[in-house]
């Protein structure tokens, strides 16, 4: 089973770089399910159930995780409850429910495939619970013949993800870090069986810092002032990963980094000047 996993959609910028390179991504490399982490999908912050609508019935995506941004927008909180294509990170301090933190979804091909979701504690909300404890409880919702697992660590530390990794190195099919928005080089298979990245790295605009328009950003770093925080629009990239898996048994055999770049003459650009259109 052959599993395409993008980073942060960032922003209309990050929709962008998604809708332009995914028809070409699934004739190059055929995946069975594409997953994408969609907390910042819309304006930056937070997810709607119009650009959700795009994400999976217009751009096919299978399935949507998220992280600390997931409740931004109220009128997704209660669509989430029954967006079949969502999965909320269980251990966050507003979630706090494991099973919310697993999806078992079918693919086109009739492949079935786990996909988690947890948030970080180390350096993000105080209140968000250890994601070791709710992990065993999410591994144990999942059915024995559902063999091939992917998880979606959204955390700050590095040291965290790539301790969750090595903890669950030889029981979870794929791993892969979510919320830096900073693509790391290391993608690797643990133990033989498990495939790992420290984190997949942003889908969107990086003419910015992590995302945000700069001038706003150093400003906030400079002053501690957040003021025009609104994403950047220029140098559209696709960030993902490419990983096989063994369906009769649940290990990666293989896993590929994917940095994708938007020629600018492809998509209109958008003035950093302006604010993000009011359905993002």
């Amino acid at each position: 089973m052959r599993v395409l996993a993008i980073g942060d959609i960032m922003g209309k910028a990050g929709r962008q770089a998604v809708g332009h390179f995914l028809p070409s991504l699934r004739e190059r490399f055929n995946p069975d399910a594409v997953l994408v982490n969609g907390e910042n999908a819309a304006g930056g912050f937070g997810l709607t159930e119009k650009i959700y609508d795009q994400l999976t019935n217009q751009l096919g995506v299978d399935c949507v995780t998220m992280g600390n941004h997931w409740s931004d927008k109220r009128e997704f909180i209660r669509f989430a409850e029954q967006a079949d294509r969502i999965v909320l990170p269980a251990n966050m301090m507003n979630v706090n429910d494991p099973a919310k933190g697993v999806r078992v979804i079918t693919t086109k091909s009739g492949k079935q495939l786990a996909v988690m979701n947890i948030i970080g504690k180390t350096f993000m909300h105080a209140d968000n619970l250890s994601p070791f404890a709710h992990l065993e409880k999410m591994l144990n919702l999942i059915p024995q013949s559902v063999k091939v697992r992917v998880l979606d660590i959204h955390a700050e530390a590095t040291s965290e993800k790539q301790g969750v990794a090595q903890h669950l190195a030889g029981r979870v099919s794929l791993i892969y870090g979510t919320h830096s928005h900073v693509p790391t080089a290391d993608e690797r298979i643990l133990g033989g069986r498990t495939g790992f990245i420290t984190d997949v790295g942003m889908t969107g605009p990086y003419d910015s810092v992590i995302g945000i328009r700069k001038e706003a950003a150093i400003k906030r770093l400079m002053t501690g002032e957040k003021k025009n925080f609104q994403p950047a629009s220029r140098d559209r990239w696709l960030c993902a990963v490419v990983a096989d898996m063994d369906e009769d048994d649940g290990r990666c055999v293989s896993i590929q980094r994917l940095r994708l770049e938007v020629p600018e003459h492809d998509v209109p650009d958008r003035s950093n000047d302006g604010p993000e259109e009011k359905d993002d």
